[in-house]
C-alpha cells in the first residue's frame, strides 16, 4: 500500500471558509479544501504554499496544524495535514479547479466532500 503525504489549508475570513471544487480525478465534483501531494523531500509547509499559488494564484502564510488524517482509499495510505492559513497577497481564482467559493460555516458540512475533509470538518467542529 502506498503512503501519500498531502497538506490542505484552512482559510477562513470572519464566518466564511475558501473551498474549492475539483475538475478531475475520482473525486471530481467534490468540495475540498485546497492543497496537494507534498513532492519526495519537500517541507509540508513550502508544498502547500506551492499548492496555493498554483491552484489559487495566492501566496498566503502557513500556520499551525490544525489536525492530521489518515484515510484509506483504494490502495493508498493518505495522511492529510490540515493547516490553519491566511492570504497574505493576491485574490483567490480558481486556476486548478472547477470553481472556489467562500462557504458560510454553517454550510461546510452540506457540501460534498471527499472523506478526508468529512472527517477533518466533524473533528474541527468539535475543538472549537
Amino acid at each position: 500500500m502506498k503512503l501519500i503525504l498531502v497538506t490542505a489549508a484552512v482559510i477562513s475570513e470572519g464566518d466564511l471558509f475558501l473551498m474549492g471544487q475539483r475538475s478531475d480525478g475520482e473525486e471530481a465534483g467534490k468540495w475540498e479544501f485546497p492543497g496537494g501531494k507534498v513532492e519526495p523531500g519537500e517541507d509540508p509547509r513550502a508544498c502547500l504554499r506551492r499548492e496555493l499559488r498554483e491552484e489559487l494564484g495566492i501566496d498566503a502564510e502557513v500556520g499551525r496544524v490544525l489536525e492530521v488524517v489518515s484515510a484509506l482509499q483504494n490502495s493508498r495510505h493518505l495522511v492529510l495535514l490540515y493547516f490553519k492559513c491566511a492570504i497574505l497577497e493576491g485574490k483567490p481564482e480558481p486556476l486548478q479547479c472547477r470553481q472556489i467559493r467562500w462557504v458560510p460555516r454553517k454550510d461546510v458540512g452540506l457540501l460534498d466532500k471527499p472523506p478526508a475533509d468529512r472527517i477533518f470538518w466533524e473533528n474541527f467542529l468539535k475543538l472549537s
